[in-house]
């Protein structure tokens, strides 16, 4: 049983994407990729951002792109500071919807998308840097017809060499890997959400409470489009500091990843969408499920130990005692500004199984709330 469990385990980690990775270069599915210039309207999240809002506009306003085909707006969501007001006062050129009663950011952009005509839109977040030619390299994917959404390339920054942020920019690396293996074998399951570019026409509204980056590709896949990512199409934002900060973060995020795929539910039938399925269930059910797996196997290692003392027995739970401690370590020496690069992975690790376990609780007992506070 203990077998069973560490292959359950590794499965997400390590099995699926050398699997994906192989598969994506057997049956490579290429992408017609052409210089093309479609209008774009370019919308950017924002909620009480009056310390960004200046910087992340003056960098949208940089992006390489003809005038004429490119709009920006600010979708403000009840902001309650300054936001409305500085973008007002600098930036005439910026279309501003202000929504009132805080409904979240995805109502917020069901809201704006009601007032978009552009072939194209790209969501983007108020903290997000973009590299002056993104949009003209997201762009050139939709000159193939069955491309209906294209995500970009997300690298962390991190200036003050922190834990999370060691941890959070290794395990995005890995992210990216499986983000290209998935194109290649047809379609992404999961889109970046502060660089994700789609036909406006095919846009699909979602619940409030749904987190648009994981959900919005999954409608996009059962209305036949493929979605896919574009490594050279840059974004830069900063990483979570603390321990906290990331684990409130991945809570919401894992949360929202799990009502969404109710909600899209669909493409879980493998007869219809056999290769979505089969990644969905390997990239993301599993993991979610990880934290699960790795509770039972501690107990039957526990009771394998007591019943049989053999060598196999003792390894596998003296394994399991070693990461723990060294997560243990790692979080005690980030109190006190020490942080060993090699700790920052098992303790991020732990963070995100530990953030879904606590999001499988919360999605099984409650319904996701729409609004909450960034975490920076």
């Amino acid at each position: 049983m203990s077998i069973i469990l560490i292959l359950l385990i590794l499965f997400p980690y390590i099995i699926y994407p050398v699997l994906v990775i192989i598969l994506g270069a057997i049956f490579r599915k290429e992408i017609i990729k052409k210089d093309i210039f479609p209008s774009v309207t370019f919308m950017i999240a924002a909620y009480n951002e009056e310390d960004s809002i200046i910087e992340k506009l003056n960098n949208s306003l940089l992006i390489d792109y003809p005038n004429e085909k490119f709009e920006i707006i600010v979708v403000s969501d009840a902001s309650s500071d300054n936001t409305d007001e500085i973008v007002k006062q600098n930036f005439p050129t910026v279309k501003l919807i202000r929504v009132e009663g805080r409904v979240g950011k995805t109502e917020a952009r069901n809201i704006a998308m009601k007032e978009v005509t552009s072939d194209i839109t790209v969501f983007s977040d108020a903290t997000t840097e973009y590299d002056q030619s993104a949009i003209k390299l997201l762009m050139r994917s939709f000159a193939d017809e069955n491309v209906g959404m294209v995500t970009g390339h997300l690298k962390y920054k991190d200036d003050q060499d922190t834990q999370m942020g060691i941890g959070q920019k290794l395990f995005w690396k890995f992210e990216s890997i499986i983000k290209a293996s998935q194109t290649n074998l047809g379609s992404l399951t999961g889109s970046i959400g502060c660089i994700t570019g789609f036909r406006t026409q095919a846009y699909h509204p979602l619940p409030p409470n749904i987190i648009e980056d994981f959900t919005g590709p999954l409608f996009f896949i059962q209305k036949g489009y493929r979605v896919v990512s574009e490594p050279e199409a840059i974004c830069f934002e900063e990483t979570t500091k603390k321990p906290i900060n990331e684990w409130s973060m991945r809570v919401r995020v894992i949360r929202g990843g799990m009502t969404g795929l109710i909600h899209a539910k669909a493409v879980l039938n493998p007869l219809r969408f056999p290769v979505a399925s089969f990644q969905l269930v390997s990239h993301k059910v599993l993991r979610w499920l990880a934290p699960v797996f790795a509770v039972v196997l501690a107990i039957f290692s526990i009771i394998d130990v007591i019943n049989l003392d053999d060598t196999l027995s003792w390894f596998i739970l003296c394994l399991q005692l070693l990461f723990y401690l060294s997560v243990l370590v790692a979080y005690i020496l980030n109190s006190f500004s020490i942080r060993p690069k090699l700790l920052g992975i098992p303790l991020y690790f732990f963070i995100i199984n530990l953030a879904a376990l606590k999001a499988l609780y919360k999605t099984a007992t409650s319904q996701l709330e729409s609004t909450w506070e960034t975490q920076r």
